[in-house]
């Protein structure tokens, strides 16, 4: 058994528990709910929708801070197999937002009250854009706290 396998625990309700950082992640992200891409303000009123319905048996659902989602996407391959039940991605020679194989999650973490933060999978690359933005490839993973 790996470190990322004892590290990562998935708990059979649809959540997944990060025992390195005391979280629980939503085991599916909004586009893979919805089928569709989100604005900031659009993950925020998703994370507010899934509370009031107990997504998951959970009323504390948020969207995460940069350095949680860092963490969580630096696992390539367990986030790979456990969050997006694939196979794990073969190594390209080109550059994978060429392939369009890059997507970004959105953040809690805003700037000047009209920007948010999004991390990028699988370059980790993060970016601060306007929230009402909707830019493609852009959904929203819940955490709590354990």
């Amino acid at each position: 058994m790996s470190q990322d396998d004892s590290r990562f625990a998935d708990n059979g309700d649809g959540t997944v528990t990060d025992n390195e950082e005391d979280i629980s992640w939503a085991k599916k992200d909004s586009r893979q709910e919805l089928g569709r891409w989100l604005n900031w303000d659009e993950a925020v009123a998703y994370q507010q929708a899934c509370n009031e319905q107990k997504y998951c048996g959970h009323d504390d659902w948020r969207l995460p801070t940069k350095s949680e989602l860092r963490s969580l996407l630096k696992n390539t391959e367990v986030y790979w197999t456990l969050f997006m039940n694939l196979p794990p991605k073969k190594k390209r020679q080109v550059s994978d937002y060429q392939a369009g194989g890059e997507w970004s999650l959105w953040t809690s973490e805003t700037r000047y009250d009209s920007y948010a933060w999004k991390c990028y999978f699988p370059s980790m690359k993060e970016v601060c854009v306007d929230q009402q933005v909707s830019t493609t490839g852009t959904s929203v993973r819940l955490v709590r706290d354990s």
